[in-house]
């Protein structure tokens, strides 16, 4: 089946030995790509594997991405 919208949202959470996070993904209609990362401080460096994961997955609109640990 194929997607005729990229308009959507998504929710994750989970905890692991006392620490919790939370994941928050929402997209739109878009002519290009184009992702928008917010990481707290200290995990700046997952960002360049999820935009491969990304681009990977989506050919299509705009992305924000939020993760709160």
């Amino acid at each position: 089946m194929a997607l005729v919208s990229m308009t959507g949202f998504a929710e994750a959470h989970g905890s692991h030995e006392g620490a919790r996070w939370r994941w928050e993904a929402k997209s739109v209609n878009g002519r290009g790509l184009e992702l928008r990362l917010r990481l707290p401080p200290g995990f700046d460096g997952m960002e360049p594997a999820a935009r491969v994961l990304a681009q990977g997955r989506f050919k299509r609109g705009n992305i924000q991405v939020v993760l709160t640990f």
